[in-house]
């Protein structure tokens, strides 16, 4: 991104779902053995902000983008000193010294940062144009505990090997659900463009399917993402992932095991929609090929929802993938 293109003049609102099989979507490393993070009261999974955009982060990181944020390989992340003087070497020296980190940080464009080390070529800090609320699953959860046996080989004289017995906790199921808003105020400073927006989409989608990087992450598949762009400033309907509901086709949602399982249910948030219509500038929504959902008295696969914003909004104001 450079800085010579214009920020973004839109609110948007986002709601991503995704499903995690067999998996523990965001750790505690509060509890014994680094538990799924789980509601007591409503036995909801919780999946935290920083977790998603850490997918997100990792996703750019991949891709070629560069990140002030980086994942180091042991415990803790890379200095952030350290990965600003990185930075450094792709920053174009006859800017600003503010547009051209920017120009190369892609995450902080995304999500700001507090700037807290001594290089910083600000005094302040950014803040991110792209907030996510805690991610809840749209239903309670099964917890699953799995004995387990790490072999090694034996240091005795005699060879052989050895191991240690241990507890792994993971969810059956789980259809996450997250809320975001991006900000147009915020984007001004941190120099977020429309291009940086196509790189969150990509980050979401592809950066949740691809957490395979260890064995407790696999099992998750994007199924939901939609973004409204609104026309008006400093406006969005608010809370409209709520408007968005589960209706389990098993015997009770803990006995959910596939998205095939369950039917996403659009009626509310169409309503929603159709009543801001005049206040919205577009929706772009990508939808996994499995999804079921049901809409504007329709029943079927991921057509239904494109059909059913079409239906609520034109033609012109909708684009949807199918992947």
């Amino acid at each position: 991104m450079s800085s010579e293109t214009d920020s973004i003049e839109n609110r948007s609102e986002i709601v991503f779902l995704y499903d995690a099989v067999d998996t523990n979507p965001n750790g505690d490393p509060l509890t014994e053995e680094n538990r799924p993070r789980v509601d007591d009261y409503t036995e909801e999974a919780i999946v935290t902000d920083v977790r998603l955009k850490r997918v997100i982060r990792d996703y750019l990181d991949r891709e070629g983008h560069s990140i002030l944020v980086k994942a180091s390989g042991g415990e803790q992340r890379d200095d952030k000193g350290s990965r600003y003087e990185e930075l450094q070497e792709e920053m174009d020296n006859d800017k600003d010294p503010v547009d051209a980190f920017l120009d190369v940080a892609t995450d902080v464009r995304l999500f700001g940062d507090s700037m807290a080390f001594d290089e910083s070529p600000t005094e302040g800090s950014f803040t991110g144009p792209v907030q996510f609320n805690f991610g809840r699953s749209m239903h309670p959860v099964h917890e699953m505990t799995h004995g387990k046996t790490s072999v090694l080989a034996a240091d005795s004289e005699d060879g052989g090997a050895g191991g240690n017995m241990f507890s792994e906790h993971r969810l059956a199921y789980a259809m996450m659900r997250f809320h975001g808003v991006v900000d147009e105020n915020a984007a001004t400073t941190a120099n977020l463009s429309d291009e940086d927006l196509k790189l969150l989409e990509d980050g979401l989608w592809y950066g949740t399917r691809e957490l395979t990087n260890t064995s407790s992450k696999r099992g998750h598949e994007p199924r939901l993402l939609l973004r409204v762009e609104y026309s008006d400033d400093e406006y969005h309907i608010g809370d409209l992932h709520r408007s968005i509901t589960l209706s389990p086709e098993t015997d009770g949602p803990k006995a959910m095991r596939d998205v095939s399982h369950a039917r996403i249910e659009l009626d509310e948030m169409l309503s929603l929609l159709d009543e801001h219509s005049d206040r919205i500038e577009s929706v772009n929504a990508r939808a996994s090929r499995r999804l079921q959902v049901a809409g504007d008295d329709k029943e079927g696969g991921p057509e239904i929802l494109k059909e059913a914003l079409q239906s609520t909004l034109g033609k012109e104001s909708v684009n949807v993938q199918y992947d």
